[in-house]
């Protein structure tokens, strides 16, 4: 049995104003430059299979120009 994956998901992201893009432009930057593939649609970026240390680390550089959404999961789901 091999390890465990850890949690990874999809990162969402819109901007606090609908008028300022320039912070999705900045984020989209840093996710290819981490090596993650993005969805930049107009007002929002997805993140894709990115890890929670990456994400909290998105959080903390973005989080104050950013409206910023994740759904981490693990495979396979823990089971109690």
């Amino acid at each position: 049995m091999g390890r465990p994956r850890p949690l990874c998901g999809s990162l969402s992201a819109t901007p606090l104003s609908s008028s300022d893009d320039s912070s999705l432009r900045d984020l989209a930057a840093f996710a290819r430059d981490q090596g993650y593939d993005i969805d930049h649609h107009p007002q929002q970026l997805t993140v894709r299979d990115i890890s929670l240390a990456d994400a909290l680390a998105i959080n903390t550089r973005f989080g104050d120009a950013l409206i910023i959404s994740c759904d981490l999961r693990r495979d396979p789901p823990v089971r109690f």
